[in-house]
């Protein structure tokens, strides 16, 4: 054309913009745009409406007015093509004044407006979700003689089922003549709402329509047939689209494959996932939804035939799709069936095999299976090396993790000699081994790296896996000697080994921490720090110390909650400071802080401890006006309070009113009642009150976490056993021994509370315990009786009254065995 001197005319140049902007090529059209500008060929309407309709369609609508603007410079009028496709790009944008404002423009200029402007902007009202506005433009088109299509009706039908009035819009629906778009989208909308007897409603309506259905309506409902139970409907429908001339799309079969896969009808799902083989169609979908299904039914064998066979179709990989299958196997077969797959897998070539296994190796590790992971790793060290070291790493981070250090040095020598100490990743888990292993050679490793400028990192995870070992000397030692080293930690992260530290009465070594903390690191600590500092100076006698630590929270800003109250309260009441403990409980009321029942209980106990019954009876009185309930604890420390005082009736009483209330001492409680009733020769009693303990919870729990020394019986079934005998001195002598593993023997003992995580669990997660009792008073009275009675006999005596008391003294003082009989004569006198 160009040799015959024909020059290419504005039609020519727009027809062939408008073909590149369809096809994608937008660089080509506007190099077409630029060759017009530069031959001189002028744009007319229809160029420059064909970019402002691009430009629109693409979300730029405001570079389309830019060009609307340029086009009435140049001195051509846009027509209502142009204009509508501006109203469109800001409607899409949800600009509606500025749709409107276009709109309002098309009477000033003398353009009439169509059915397809006003179906535009309708389309975009109904996203916003004003309806009232949609009717409004409904009753103005005719106005204009302009009458609403079915285009209109299904717009505003189908704005009213996306914002869920399916309902609202099947009325609309009934009066006019609907075509299949505006059936699929009640059907669409009733699935959405799951309305069935919306969905059958509409169904019946479409067959009456006699309307033609398409292959979107037919699975729209197969979906909606499957949404209401009718199997054999929705496959009725699938057998039916020959007859009507509809081929099956992918589209079809996902719908039929996902329906039966959901209902767990998996056979049927299988045979249509065969017919779908048959065609000549790809989908990944058929695929994922078909091993979803078998998996879940437990069929990850075939789930992993028909994964091999997508990997060969070339469909594009899914993660999600190969780790439901890897999960799967794992779920149904164990770690070892997983290494299997991924030997299947290999057999077909698969090119991204490495980054498959990296995913399971991650995946055993994860499930705590890391020996497992490792065979996979053995089996793919040739198919690339970059995914085998990170695959290393994940398998070595997780047996330090799980702290199995022996199979982590057995993995880590061959780990070190393939990919040596150039790889800062080496480093890195050579470095967590050392930590773990042995603090001292890990701080020399990680001088002789700081000489290396090898920049690597101590994780966190290190320190809390030594806290967790019980090394929490190690975990300081680290800490202090890598503080350069340390990977980010906040103040949670320093307040769990602050904690450990004090729990391990380390507080020196807590207190450095603090320092380090706040001074080399610029760590703010938290009230959870202090109240774990002040628990440990109480543990350690330190009162003075927790009170100067206490009296200075206000002065840094932070105030102390009722756990630091509650622990300074708890360590007043051991002391016997009770007046204090009073007036720090006053200052607390004073802040507004409300006193838990642990509070309450650590007054009691105290006031108990000091013979003070009465008053521990008002610090209970108290407790219960505040609507607190009392527990364990609280009825232990009130029995031991009557026993103190001799009176076991009122020791019985209270055990008796407390029980009818729903509430039954702690393992202590029942010790205290026990050995009273003993020495007071209230065998029965005691006896029925042994059998309630060993029905109770709280004590059938701590006495599960004993090893009686024998393979075959518990603790329990001894202490059942000799209460079936009558031999009541010889299981409260066991129960004794129990008490003594349990319970601390010091004066400061914070671990009387029976709670099983109390020794193992830092405060900071279950706040500080600070209601508590020395072990000592327990053991004060433990050898009155049974180790006075006991004496080389097995079967004692029950020492009912004098003449028995007389007769046991009597047979000590023949034996020689004076102490005994001095002892059993004080009690004799005490009662």
């Amino acid at each position: 054309m160009g040799s015959n001197d024909l020059a290419f005319d504005v039609v020519f140049y727009s027809n062939w913009a408008y073909g590149c902007l369809r096809e994608g090529l937008v660089h080509e059209a506007f190099e077409i745009v630029r060759a017009m500008v530069d031959k001189k060929v002028e744009l007319d309407t229809i160029s420059y409406t064909i970019l402002i309709d691009w430009f629109s369609k693409n979300g730029n609508v405001e570079k389309a007015v830019g060009f609307l603007h340029k086009m009435r410079r140049d001195g051509i009028e846009p027509n209502l093509v142009t204009y509508t496709a501006i109203i469109l790009g800001f409607c899409s944008k949800g600009k509606l004044d500025e749709a409107f404002s276009i709109f309002g423009m098309l009477d000033k200029l003398g353009i009439e407006a169509d059915e397809f402007t006003y179906a535009i902007l309708i389309k975009g009202v109904c996203r916003k979700g004003d309806f009232d506005l949609v009717y409004q433009l409904l009753d103005e088109m005719p106005k204009k003689g302009i009458n609403p299509g079915v285009v209109t009706y299904n717009t505003v039908i189908n704005g009213l089922c996306k914002v869920g009035r399916t309902t609202e819009a099947d009325d609309f629906s009934k009066g006019i003549i609907g075509d299949a778009f505006t059936y699929s989208t009640l059907l669409q909308g009733y699935v959405r709402e799951q309305n069935n007897s919306g969905i059958l409603d509409t169904k019946t309506r479409l067959e009456a329509a006699g309307v033609r259905m398409d292959v979107v309506v037919c699975n729209i409902l197969i979906k909606a047939m499957f949404m209401v139970g009718l199997f054999e409907d929705a496959f009725a429908i699938y057998k039916g689209l020959q007859k009507m001339d509809i081929s099956a799309n992918s589209i079809t079969y996902f719908t039929l494959i996902d329906g039966y896969c959901k209902a767990g009808r998996i056979d049927e799902a299988l045979e249509i996932f065969d017919e779908y083989r048959n065609k000549s169609i790809s989908s990944s979908a058929c695929y994922e939804c078909i091993i979803l299904g078998l998996c879940e039914k437990g069929m990850a064998d075939m789930a992993g035939d028909v994964f091999i066979e997508y990997i060969k179709k070339g469909l594009p990989l899914d993660k999600k799709l190969y780790m439901m299958l890897i999960e799967a196997t794992f779920n149904l077969k164990g770690a070892e069936s997983v290494l299997e797959v991924m030997y299947r897998i290999e057999e077909t070539g698969f090119q991204t095999l490495p980054v498959l296994c990296t995913d399971a190796v991650y995946f055993l590790c994860k499930m705590g299976f890391p020996e497992a992971s490792y065979d996979i790793l053995s089996a793919m060290r040739t198919e690339g090396l970059e995914w085998a070291s990170l695959c290393y790493y994940s398998i070595l981070g997780s047996l330090l993790f799980e702290g199995k250090k022996l199979l982590a040095r057995l993995i880590l020598g061959p780990f070190v000699k393939i990919y040596g100490m150039s790889d800062l990743r080496v480093c890195e888990i050579v470095l967590k081994y050392l930590c773990l292993h042995d603090v001292k050679k890990s701080l020399v490793f990680l001088s002789s790296m700081n000489e290396k400028n090898r920049n690597i990192t101590i994780p966190v995870a290190v320190f809390k896996t030594l806290i967790n070992e019980g090394r929490v000397l190690d975990a300081y030692e680290l800490l202090v000697g890598a503080k350069y080293n340390l990977a980010p930690m906040d103040v949670v992260s320093y307040t769990i080994i602050i904690d450990a530290l004090c729990k391990k009465r380390h507080i020196r070594e807590a207190l450095d921490i603090c320092t380090l903390a706040v001074k080399k690191k610029g760590i703010a600590l938290n009230i959870v720090t202090f109240n774990s500092v002040i628990n440990g100076l109480c543990h350690q006698g330190c009162l003075t110390e927790a009170f100067r630590l206490f009296d200075s929270l206000e002065r840094i800003g932070i105030l102390p909650t009722e756990v630091t109250y509650g622990t300074l309260i708890d360590a007043l009441a051991k002391e016997g400071l009770l007046h204090d403990a009073n007036m720090l409980l006053e200052r607390m009321l004073l802040k507004n802080l409300e006193p838990n029942t642990r509070i309450h209980n650590s007054l009691i106990n105290g006031y108990c401890k000091s013979g003070l019954l009465d008053e521990a009876i008002k610090i209970f009185h108290d407790l219960e006006m505040r609507n607190l309930k009392p527990d364990g604890f609280t009825v232990g420390a009130l029995i031991n309070g009557y026993c103190l005082k001799g009176d076991m009736e009122g020791a019985l009483n209270l055990f008796l009113e407390f029980k009818r209330n729903g509430f039954l001492p702690d393992f202590l409680g029942f010790m205290y009642l026990v050995r009273g009733l003993c020495a007071k020769g209230r065998m029965g009693e005691s006896w029925g009150i042994l059998r309630e303990m060993l029905q109770t919870p709280s004590v059938v729990d701590l006495l599960g976490r004993v090893d009686s020394g024998a393979e075959s019986d518990s603790v329990e079934n001894l202490l059942v056993f000799l209460l079936d005998r009558g031999s009541i001195y010889e299981a409260v002598a066991l129960l004794n021994k129990v008490g003594s593993m349990h319970f601390s023997t010091g004066r400061n003992s914070s671990l009387r509370t029976l709670d099983p995580h109390t020794e193992v669990t830092p405060s900071i997660n279950n706040r500080i315990g600070f209601h508590s009792v020395a072990y000592d008073d327990v053991e004060k009275e433990d050898n009155n009786m049974v180790e006075i009675c006991g004496g080389e006999d097995v079967k004692t005596e029950q020492l009912k009254d004098f003449e028995s008391f007389y007769s046991r003294i009597h047979s000590l003082c023949s034996k020689g065995d004076l102490a005994k009989a001095n002892r059993l004569t004080k009690l004799l006198m005490e009662l």
